[in-house]
């Protein structure tokens, strides 16, 4: 069976600022921790962590947001915008901190799950 690269680009934004995310996972897997379009630093992955990206990604289910009541004070801390791509699909979420918070049904679990994910690789390193 052919594989085919896949492209996962994650933007944060928070209270002080946004951090952006490239991997590709390909032949060698890349990561790319971007502030404000500076690269910050590049790294290539291990097989263990694109072998838990992959099944980070494979657990992803489309999640149905609720709706929440019109309250002033509810101001998110964070958004995110989570884009996934390859030969044969394309996926885009985006969601709020709030949206997190509020879900009864933790419909977001998946994406903060591979998000927490790519922002622990460039912890690790």
């Amino acid at each position: 069976m052919k594989t085919y690269p896949i492209a996962i680009e994650l933007t944060v934004w928070f209270d002080l600022g946004l951090n952006q995310y490239e991997i590709t996972i390909d032949g060698v897997s890349k990561l790319s921790v971007k502030r404000t379009d500076d690269v910050l630093h590049s790294r290539d992955l291990t097989d263990s962590e694109t072998k838990r990206l992959i099944e980070t990604i494979e657990s992803i289910a489309v999640p149905v947001s609720e709706e929440m009541s019109a309250d002033p004070s509810n101001k998110a801390s964070s958004s995110y915008e989570l884009i996934i791509e390859s030969a044969h699909f394309s996926l885009e979420f985006n969601w709020e901190s709030l949206d997190v918070e509020n879900s009864r049904t933790h419909a977001f679990e998946p994406l903060v799950k591979l998000a927490s994910l790519i922002q622990s690789f460039d912890l690790d390193h």
